[in-house]
């Protein structure tokens, strides 16, 4: 079936089917990628659900979790092995359209480094938050960061720059890290996340882009 747009074009059910997915793309609020230690283990997972839970278990159907049961790592250590034994229930995450919150659901802490959190609480930059079972934390506002984007770009490209670390937020399961830890870095843990929020990064992408810098581009796609 083909079908003609209001300029007199033709689509085929090809293209109409890639618009869909494209839309669906932009839809993702959010990609979470799971390492261990140093490496990255499967796919980014994405989603344009407000709510959805990354967990320890096998489910490869329901969209509203990750679950990282599935995952395979042929280099897997024991540390993390045994980790993942432990992540059960894992987190929750929750967008309400301005504010992100991160729930533990699991039966072990989880350690959160947010840098907006910190900069909003006045905490140093590198403050990793333990959250224990059964609490949740804000971890990002969509308002407290448009603010700083709009003074940042008042101030230039460097300092609209150096807001894309904002975009970013790390949380690692069982074991923490940084300077109350042992683990001095979150690739010393076994098992942990890297969260990207995509809203941010696009406007990001276009404070930037006005700044004139064609080269850079926030990791939002």
């Amino acid at each position: 079936m083909s079908f003609a747009d209001q300029n007199g074009m033709m689509s085929t059910d090809q293209d109409f089917h890639l618009s869909k997915e494209q839309a669906l793309r932009a839809s993702y609020w959010c990609g979470v990628t799971y390492f261990e230690h140093h490496q990255r283990v499967g796919e980014s997972f994405n989603t344009a659900d407000p709510i959805f839970c990354i967990d320890g278990f096998t489910d490869a159907f329901d969209t509203k979790r990750f679950c990282l049961g599935n995952l395979t790592n042929v280099h897997r250590t024991q540390s993390a092995d045994v980790t993942r034994r432990h992540i059960g229930k894992g987190v929750q995450l929750t967008y309400n359209g301005q504010e992100v919150y991160v729930e533990c659901l699991s039966d072990r802490a989880i350690f959160v480094q947010s840098p907006l959190t910190n900069h909003q609480y006045k905490w140093h930059p590198n403050m990793v938050c333990k959250i224990p079972p059964g609490c949740k934390l804000r971890i990002f506002d969509n308002q407290e960061f448009a603010s700083l984007l709009a003074q940042s770009f008042e101030q230039g490209f460097e300092y609209v720059y150096k807001l894309t670390k904002m975009c970013t937020i790390r949380m690692s399961f069982v074991k923490g890290w940084g300077a109350e830890y042992r683990r001095q870095t979150v690739t010393d843990t076994p098992c942990w996340l890297e969260i990207r929020l995509n809203t941010p990064c696009k406007w990001l992408d276009k404070a930037l882009a006005q700044l004139g810098s064609p080269n850079f581009r926030c990791s939002s796609r």
